[in-house]
């Protein structure tokens, strides 16, 4: 059985900027779902293992998402008091959790769907509706939070096209060869 971390790791999802295993966002995330990961893992054995991992991601990121959704006029409000009376430095300082738990989770998640080959229209729709989410906890303009997002979608694209062109030379090469 694979651990949820090695999974990560197997489709190089750690190479993206957001993943930091030892991060207060990765630790949460890891406690909640690793125990998921492994009892799916035993449930379908049969199962790919980015099958797995797209099931747990999907989950989590609907769950992360309804979380700040629920918060969003409070956790707005709080941002707004902490930048009238403490300014932007000071207020900087406080970081809303949930809200960088679902960068994370959006990260991963739009990863794996590139990395799947899954439809871009649907990852740019799901990452612009959890940009909308976050436009007033991160600072960023919806379309830059957005592009952000997407660049973990075409990472993995990228990755798992340069595998498929390499392993086409490499099959056509070895053809050449032996005849």
């Amino acid at each position: 059985m694979i651990e949820l971390e090695q999974a990560i790791c197997d489709i190089q999802a750690d190479k993206l900027s957001v993943v930091d295993f030892t991060s207060p966002q990765w630790q949460s995330f890891s406690t909640a779902n690793a125990m998921l990961f492994r009892k799916v893992q035993l449930a379908k054995p049969e199962n790919h293992l980015t099958h797995h991992l797209l099931g747990l991601l999907t989950k989590a990121h609907i769950e992360t998402l309804s979380r700040v959704t629920a918060h969003k006029d409070s956790v707005d409000a709080m941002q707004q008091a902490f930048d009238e009376n403490l300014g932007e430095d000071h207020a900087a300082r406080f970081q809303y959790q949930d809200g960088l738990q679902l960068v994370l989770v959006t990260h991963l998640w739009l990863y794996l769907q590139g990395y799947l080959g899954m439809d871009f229209s649907l990852a740019n729709d799901h990452a612009e509706q959890t940009a909308s989410t976050l436009v007033t906890t991160t600072g960023k303009d919806v379309h830059q939070l957005r592009s952000e997002f997407m660049a973990s979608y075409y990472q993995a694209r990228q990755l798992t096209e340069n595998k498929a062109d390499s392993g086409g030379l490499l099959s056509w090469l070895k053809g050449l060869f032996q005849r």
